[in-house]
């Protein structure tokens, strides 16, 4: 194989391929989010929570965030008054100005992946 493919194609992996096994970092003391790619237009992370770990409650008036569970069991917040199971498999979204968190409810790790996508950078507000 010509040289200059292979380097193409070397490239080409480490800028759009991930490995979520490589990327997942768990701390006892604290979720970690764990940012694997970043443009003008989305950004990625995996979110990595112990049991009874949590993302506060917060929106972004700029960004839809969505989160995909693929490890564990929690608990997600649509807004203040409401909970709902999710468990890996499962997707959630959160449209600009709604309100969302995690917690981690189950008795294992809690992993999902987050995507952020609209006018970055996003704000933060917290409730």
């Amino acid at each position: 194989m010509d040289q200059n493919v292979i380097l193409n194609k070397k490239s080409i992996i480490e800028e759009r391929v991930f490995e979520i096994d490589k990327i997942a970092k768990f701390d006892s003391n604290a979720p970690q989010k764990n940012y694997f790619y970043e443009t003008d237009k989305t950004v990625g992370a995996v979110w990595c929570l112990e049991p009874e770990q949590e993302v506060f409650l917060h929106s972004h008036s700029n960004v839809d965030d969505i989160w995909v569970c693929i490890e564990g069991e929690g608990t997600y917040f649509p807004d203040l008054e409401n909970e709902i199971t999710i468990r890996k498999g499962m997707v959630v979204l959160a449209k600009p100005n709604q309100i969302h968190g995690m917690r981690n409810t189950g008795n294992s790790r809690f992993m999902f992946v987050g995507f952020a996508a609209g006018a970055l950078p996003m704000d933060i507000t917290r409730y």
